[in-house]
């Protein structure tokens, strides 16, 4: 048997080798498809919590706003309160 490689033996490995790389493409453009899908679900995760958190920060905002308004409310109806002497129930 000669070492030499036939044209017929160097097209059979070049033929196992094209296979082989075909697959791998194959699993590469899976794993791109798997993460761009993964990316535009994180993408849609971040701006749900944004809009979550941009929510939030209204509310709490209304909230701080409400409160300071009692409060000088509650200061003003203090001060009726003295000056005609109609007692205020605790608040």
């Amino acid at each position: 048997m000669s070492n030499n490689a036939t044209k017929q033996d160097i097209d059979e490995v070049l033929s196992v080798l094209r296979d082989f790389m075909q697959q791998v493409d194959n699993r590469f453009t899976g794993l791109e498809q798997n993460e761009n899908q993964f990316n535009l679900k994180f993408d849609r995760f971040v701006s749900t919590i944004d809009g979550f958190i941009g929510r939030i920060d209204k509310y709490e905002t209304e909230q701080a706003a409400r409160d300071y308004q009692f409060e000088k409310l509650l200061a003003w109806a203090k001060k009726v309160s003295e000056q005609t002497g109609i007692p205020l129930e605790s608040l």
